[in-house]
């Protein structure tokens, strides 16, 4: 096992019955919340009413920013951080999905800070590695999804550069968060399967390149995987139960908390870098539906290269009870064949083409990639992967479908 170090500052409460204990711990931040939201779904659902119920409750005052969007823009993170900070907040509570949640540790930052562009903080900015800390956090997540709720990361977007990356700093862990099914049960079924779809890349991304050192970590993660892929179709025929939605949630929160890379190699996520490229380039591209559109040509680009094909020939022995065959890349295809079935069933396998990214952009997506992710010509995926071979997994997932 490797030496490892887990920080996990991050109070969680879960559960609908967590509402007044959640609150005592936002008046700990402060006097003055700025309460940062999405679409609108919350409020059309009566949570937003809820949440500022209990922050009354608790004399905090209020403030609120509506209108962060799927794939927050830096724009909009500009805008409302003015707004918080002419308002005189002393947190920052997010109640929306990942991109909210994103988006409240961005502005967080940046009126910490008393600057007015995120832009330049972002991985590649000139300002990367300079933010010297933030306004307290805390989130309610309404989707099972990104983890948000326990990371220091941020992803921001700008649509007129098609750039897509994260700002990530320590202190932008979120101080408190409360876990809520409830505010789940009306979550739309392509929002929840994008979800479990991202759930499920935060689980493979260590798992296939952080090595061998760490067997209960694989079980761990295993743990979160098997939950989510036998949860979600069952969540499908019954959207409404809460004790389903929160399986989900909880396996979204554990697939990030920290312990699912305990004791492997630290490794970079590689499906990550090349989804950011892909929504860079169409902010509508809902993160989770990037990444279950790479999967399959991913895993079969990295099994005819001959890389990692122990570690996906596990999973198929682990995840499926595939008896192994002793010729490991079988054993890795089957692994990869039965996961695609599992896509196919569950809504989340279609080409590239189908989800607003043409052939003709694979060339530049492949360029920001390397030039943001990489060093310009490569990125490491247990070897080189290359423009070349960037735009060969791109083009292998047209024969999805």
């Amino acid at each position: 096992m490797q030496p490892f170090d887990i920080h996990i500052p991050t109070r969680i409460f879960f559960g609908t019955q967590k509402a007044d204990v959640f609150a005592e711990a936002l008046a700990g931040l402060g006097r003055h919340a700025f309460v940062v939201l999405g679409g609108g779904s919350v409020e059309k659902l009566g949570f937003y009413s809820q949440v500022t119920d209990l922050l009354d409750r608790k004399n905090i005052r209020h403030t609120t920013f509506r209108g962060i969007e799927p794939n927050p823009h830096a724009g909009t993170v500009n805008k409302a951080a003015r707004l918080g900070k002419d308002a005189g907040v002393d947190f920052v509570l997010a109640f929306g999905g990942g991109s909210v949640m994103d988006a409240s540790k961005a502005i967080a930052g940046l009126i910490h800070e008393d600057e007015e562009d995120i832009w330049p903080y972002v991985l590649g900015g000139a300002k990367h590695n300079t933010m010297a800390g933030a306004l307290p956090v805390a989130t309610i997540p309404t989707t099972a999804a990104t983890a948000s709720e326990v990371t220091m990361h941020a992803i921001i977007s700008k649509p007129d550069v098609q750039g897509k990356a994260p700002v990530s700093y320590p202190f932008l862990k979120p101080a408190v968060s409360w876990l809520n099914p409830a505010f789940h049960t009306s979550l739309p079924l392509e929002t929840t399967r994008d979800g479990a779809s991202d759930i499920l890349s935060h689980i493979f991304e260590n798992y296939l390149l952080g090595g061998n050192d760490s067997p209960l970590a694989d079980r761990y993660s295993e743990g979160v995987m098997e939950t989510v892929m036998t949860t979600l179709p069952l969540v499908e025929k019954d959207p409404g139960n809460e004790n389903l939605r929160g399986d989900l949630l909880w396996a979204s929160t554990m697939a990030l908390l920290g312990l699912q890379q305990s004791g492997r190699t630290p490794a970079p996520f590689r499906m990550h870098n090349l989804e950011h490229a892909l929504s860079g380039y169409n902010p509508d591209l809902a993160h989770g539906r990037g990444l279950a559109t790479i999967y399959p040509a991913y895993f079969r680009w990295l099994n005819r290269e001959g890389r990692l094909q122990d570690r996906l020939a596990q999973l198929g022995h682990r995840l499926f009870d595939i008896a192994p065959s002793g010729d490991r890349e079988t054993d890795a295809l089957s692994f990869i064949t039965a996961f695609e079935q599992w896509l196919r069933d569950n809504g989340l396998y279609q080409p590239l083409s189908d989800v607003g990214v043409p052939e003709k952009a694979f060339g530049g997506i492949a360029d920001y990639a390397l030039e943001t992710y990489g060093d310009g010509q490569q990125l490491d995926v247990d070897g080189p992967l290359t423009r070349d071979g960037i735009i060969e997994i791109f083009e292998m997932t047209e024969m999805q479908g």
